[in-house]
């Protein structure tokens, strides 16, 4: 039985680009009397080349398959979706779509101009949350040596690191003269790729990635809605790029009725198709999804059960269309190819066809390769079509700076800015006062003189202390301005509540 570890046996998203190193390797000369062997090299290369005629699901330039001398030449003449990763490549890759990372729990910024890198969101429950890292802060030292100058992933690699050992940071804060010193143990952080908030009587749930956490996300979000008898639910699937087969088919068993999900077909014919239900006996929620262009891949499989099944109304506009399904495969290098394969016909490169668990270091990397296409409910393959909504409506105009306004995020509560300060809430509070009219420039970190002067007009206008600093009751009403703008500025949004009232 194969003993290596399988990472997401299939998994659906949009191409993400990503270098990836030459692969080299000296070819091995045969030794005989005198005749010319086939090196390793070209037995290597050639079973590279079985290997994606036997699984890639999609027509092979042949020629250029053949002349390929490296595995990224390989997959690079295949479609848009296929890639070699090296090892660390991949394990990036991975953790993007893991919902979770070791470190401290911090999303960072480098702007134009300054010396220090400047923590603009901290998770919630993480050790930079427990520590009480704030956002806005700028990282000055970590463990005591200054970082001032240094580029963003030097001063990134330098706060990360595996889980239970120690970082301390210096940070330069708003109203202290001093460094404040924290001292945190890094952990396995949780990165949710869901939100979601009661608006009155609709449940609304942002899912901006199909991540391993993606499906305890929703069931969390449910839980919540249930609690306040919410039963009317908007499902935003707008820009979401795809990821993980499986969350789709969780997430779909919630909300489709008792019969197919989907059905993924492979090229392989040594690989069984496999098909996916639901046994969902009766409909708890009235539902709504929201797509657009960018709303691909297991986002599509999501959508196209719904709207075939009835199980809830689609709106917005066209899908992007991709219904090809990748999977990674551990590629070994050659040195483990020759002393693997040596007993073996056909001979292969792919590390699953062992039973021995290579290491890491008798990888050349990862292939994550286009396997099969998947299927509608009714048997449609959307691929270069894509899914007509129920109900076209037109996306939601941006704000000035292309941010969607149901991504624009609350205020934290947790510090007060004043003339100068730069904090993440800034940037927010200038979005919100920008949709409300109000005269600011376009919304940065800075707390600047025309914001102050547009605070104060705010401020006045809800005939609370008209001084000009973002403190706590502003910043509450702001947020409550924000979750207004949100059903009113959002046309997708509000035809969608519309629908399911």
């Amino acid at each position: 039985m194969n003993k290596l570890k399988r990472f997401s046996a299939v998994i659906l998203s949009l191409a993400i680009l990503m270098s990836v190193f030459s692969f080299g390797t000296v070819a091995a000369e045969g030794q005989g009397s005198g005749q010319t062997q086939i090196t390793v090299q070209e037995q290597y290369l050639e079973s590279a080349r079985d290997f994606i005629r036997q699984k890639y699901n999609g027509e092979i330039p042949q020629e250029a398959l053949s002349k390929a001398t490296t595995l990224q030449e390989m997959f690079d003449i295949l479609d848009d979706y296929s890639v070699f990763f090296s090892s660390d490549e991949f394990y990036s890759f991975v953790g993007s779509l893991a919902g979770s990372v070791e470190g401290v729990g911090v999303q960072v910024q480098l702007e134009e101009k300054s010396k220090y890198i400047t923590i603009v969101k901290v998770y919630k429950n993480s050790p930079a949350w427990k520590a009480g890292v704030l956002s806005g802060d700028q990282i000055a030292e970590v463990d005591g040596v200054s970082v001032a100058g240094q580029a963003l992933d030097a001063v990134v690699a330098k706060v990360k690191g595996p889980a239970g050992t120690k970082v301390r940071l210096g940070l330069l804060r708003q109203g202290e003269k001093d460094l404040v010193n924290l001292e945190m143990s890094r952990a396995s952080v949780n990165i949710p790729s869901v939100h979601y908030e009661a608006r009155g009587a609709i449940g609304y749930i942002l899912i901006d990635s199909f991540s391993s956490n993606t499906y305890s996300g929703v069931v969390e979000a449910l839980g919540s809605f249930d609690e306040k008898k919410i039963t009317k639910v908007v499902l935003d699937l707008r820009n979401n790029p795809g990821g993980y087969v499986d969350q789709a088919v969780q997430l779909a068993q919630l909300f489709v009725p008792k019969g197919l999900i989907t059905k993924l077909d492979f090229k392989d014919g040594a690989q069984t198709d496999e098909t996916y239900y639901s046994s969902l006996s009766s409909l708890k929620y009235k539902l709504a999804v929201l797509v657009n262009e960018n709303s691909a891949s297991a986002s599509e499989i999501f959508t196209g059960a719904v709207k075939d099944t009835k199980a809830g109304v689609v709106v917005g506009t066209k899908t992007f269309g991709k219904a090809k399904v990748q999977a990674f495969y551990p590629i070994l290098n050659t040195g483990a190819f020759e002393s693997l394969n040596k007993d073996m016909k056909p001979k292969s490169v792919n590390a699953y066809d062992f039973t021995y668990e290579p290491e890491d270091s008798q990888l050349a990397g990862w292939a994550k390769l286009t396997t099969g296409l998947y299927y509608t409910p009714n048997g449609d393959c959307i691929d270069l079509k894509g899914i007509e909504p129920n109900v076209k409506v037109d996306d939601q105009k941006l704000t000035e700076d292309n941010v969607p306004v149901n991504l624009l995020e609350a205020l934290t509560v947790t510090v007060k800015p004043r003339l100068g300060s730069k904090y993440t809430d800034v940037f927010y509070a200038e979005h919100i006062l920008k949709l409300l009219n109000y005269n600011v420039d376009d919304p940065d970190m800075t707390l600047d003189s025309k914001t102050v002067d547009a605070i104060k007009k705010f401020q006045k206008d809800n005939k609370v202390y008209s001084y000009g600093v973002l403190d706590f009751c502003t910043q509450k009403l702001l947020n409550s301005r924000l979750a207004a703008l949100k059903q009113v500025k959002d046309p997708v949004y509000a035809r969608a509540v519309q629908l399911i009232k």
